[in-house]
């Protein structure tokens, strides 16, 4: 699947904790979508997750696949932090911010300057075989 393809098929789904289908997603499960669909990496999916463990449980079980970058990078995802503790995540597309966002939310593309306003923090990763390019530029 193109990622336009992508997008496109998922702007606007419903935000559902612990989801990951085509009919709804929490944050984490559009990353593992994205990933599956479009770059054709299954990633690591912990067990905890499904089960209902809090996001920061789940999250550091995750984040040992990943690469810290100074920038954010095509294909790379970001994580917002309140404070030190990592809130949400999201893809790297077209330089912008591809996510699911809670409390009613749905997927979103938004330009990366929205989502540094969301959160005290953001740090930006690249799974650990990927071979994705950094971005052009933020937007």
């Amino acid at each position: 699947m193109q990622k336009t393809e992508f997008i496109q098929r998922m702007l606007g789904v419903p935000w559902v904790n612990r989801a990951c289908s085509f009919d709804a997603v929490d944050c984490w499960g559009l990353c593992v979508l994205y990933y599956r669909h479009v770059l054709g990496i299954e990633l690591h999916h912990s067990p905890g997750y499904e089960a209902g463990s809090d996001f920061l449980t789940c999250y550091q079980d995750e984040v040992v696949f990943w690469k810290v970058s100074e920038i954010p990078v095509e294909g790379g995802i970001f994580v917002g932090y309140i404070g030190d503790r990592a809130e949400h995540v999201g893809v790297i597309v077209d330089g912008a911010a591809l996510h699911s966002r809670g409390d009613g939310g749905s997927v979103r593309h938004d330009r990366l300057r929205v989502i540094e306003r969301m959160f005290t923090r953001i740090e930006y990763l690249t799974y650990a075989d990927n071979r994705n390019t950094a971005c052009s530029g933020q937007p």
